[in-house]
């Protein structure tokens, strides 16, 4: 905030602070003294007219018009409330100065106490820069008017005058820090409500006490693993929950009234409900204008009963899953041993494989090691049933850099694509692995597993001829942080 003009330094924070000191104050307020000086005016303007009286007329008609003017101006949102606040400032003085000429003295007395009093509320719902404008320019305009109206001079009345304008100004200043500072406050209860949930993914709660209803309300909640959509549900849990024998909803209250506590206050604590549930939270509270009070969940919220059927629920999945695997391997072996086909045989071997390898793949860290390619020539045992055959070229007997039990899955499953009586040929050169084989493309995006090792160890893939040619890394593309070498 700037600490001459206090203007706050973001446009934002001080767009929402005219708004919000204009629609609570200043127009309800304007509206107010508007409809009071229409009022006036026009019952001035009969008496006036009644006496024939026509001094004073255009200056009664221009309070008319202005008030007229100033509501046209508010319905269709059109107003510039600061300015049109120093405009009904001058008019009271202009008013003020009519009725001097026609007021007896023992109404006069009550007549300009009246008229300071309105000329304050208007100050004061000012904004600091025209509240300024105000009170320097009615100051100045008495004394100049009361000098040209005295004979003797009261230059002691003046200089006090002066003094007093110089300390409404200050007052002013400091009146519009403190308006500021309570509006930056309430907006500071807000960011707890707004900047909260972009920070933490933990399941919270987030509430305030109303000290005339004497309760808590819900302001917001996230992922809670109960059902608190409202204030009502709040105070259910709440009071469900306790700490020490004592309900939640006590606790924090006593936390509200303990005028020890600092301005922030956090702690974590175990709740429990009906000696069966426990759970930790962290709670904290902020006192402010409105103590704003979160509660986050360091756990899931789960009763034991809950727990049990949790559990019985994954075992009957598990025990689902187990009988439907055990009645597939039983369909394809009840149909081998009738027809005497040993392929849906050899094809359950190899899934099974399959999977074994998966699970070492994910289980195993990733261990990059100097690799002879040859050792893999015991996969073709797997594919004899359909005459697939896997060779190796490498005429300088180099060894690899890779990852053994991922080359193996990608080979295992290049001899599974391999059209029947096919050949998977391996070429090993200058530290370059190429590897060619007629037969389907290997479709990885369903395999989690297999995306993984096609995205660690094959650098390319083509076909050329309607032969598929991978080329593989020349050192597999691990993370340097799961990299581990051995040789």
């Amino acid at each position: 905030m700037n600490k001459y003009t206090l203007r706050f330094k973001s446009q934002k924070i001080e767009d929402e602070y005219q708004q919000s000191r204009v629609h609570t104050i200043s127009i309800p307020v304007f509206k107010f003294g508007s409809a009071c000086l229409f009022i006036i005016a026009t019952l001035k303007l009969i008496l006036v007219a009644q006496e024939n009286n026509i001094g004073v007329m255009p200056v009664l008609i221009v309070c008319q018009i202005f008030s007229i003017l100033s509501f046209i101006f508010l319905v269709f949102k059109m107003h510039k409330i600061n300015i049109q606040l120093i405009f009904l400032a001058y008019l009271l003085i202009a008013y003020e100065l009519i009725i001097k000429t026609d007021t007896n003295a023992q109404a006069l007395s009550l007549m300009q106490s009246n008229f300071t009093i309105c000329g304050v509320i208007i100050i004061l719902i000012s904004e600091f820069r025209e509240s300024v404008l105000i009170i320097v320019t009615t100051f100045f305009f008495r004394i100049i008017y009361v000098m040209m109206q005295e004979t003797n001079k009261s230059y002691v009345i003046y200089s006090t005058t002066i003094i007093l304008m110089c300390f409404m100004c200050y007052f002013s200043y400091k009146f519009n820090i403190l308006f500021r500072a309570r509006f930056l406050l309430s907006q500071y209860d807000y960011m707890w409500e707004s900047v909260f949930p972009k920070i933490v993914d933990n399941p919270y709660l987030i509430f305030t006490f109303n000290e005339d209803k004497l309760e808590f309300v819900l302001k917001s909640q996230s992922k809670i693993p109960f059902e608190c959509n409202n204030t009502q549900q709040l105070k259910e849990f709440l009071r469900d929950w306790h700490l020490n024998q004592d309900s939640l909803e006590n606790t924090l209250y006593q936390l509200y009234q303990n005028e020890d506590i600092s301005e922030f206050h956090s702690k974590k604590i175990e709740i429990v409900k009906d000696k069966k549930a426990k759970q930790y939270i962290h709670y904290s509270m902020m006192k402010s204008l409105s103590s704003t009070f979160i509660i986050k969940f360091d756990d899931s919220v789960i009763k034991v009963e809950d727990c049990k059927i949790l559990l019985q629920k994954t075992f009957k999945k598990q025990e689902h899953l187990r009988m439907k695997l055990i009645k597939s391997i039983y369909k394809n072996l009840h149909v081998s041993l009738n027809l005497r086909q040993l392929n849906n045989l050899w094809s359950i071997r190899n899934s099974c494989m399959k999977q074994i390898m998966n699970s070492k793949i994910l289980k195993q860290q990733l261990k990059i090691e100097s690799f002879d390619i040859k050792n893999f020539l015991y996969l073709n045992d797997y594919f004899a049933y359909k005459f697939n055959k896997l060779t190796f070229y490498n005429p300088q007997n180099e060894d690899i850099m890779t990852i053994a039990i991922q080359l193996k899955r990608l080979l295992f499953e290049i001899l599974e694509a391999t059209f029947q009586q096919g050949q998977v040929y391996v070429e090993v050169w200058e530290r370059t692995t190429i590897i060619q084989y007629e037969g389907k493309e290997i479709m990885c995006q369903k395999d989690p597993v297999l995306k993984l090792v096609w995205s660690t160890l094959v650098e390319r893939v083509e076909m050329q001829n309607n032969i598929w040619v991978l080329q593989l890394c020349r050192e597999p593309c691990v993370n340097f942080t799961n990299k581990q070498t051995s040789k």
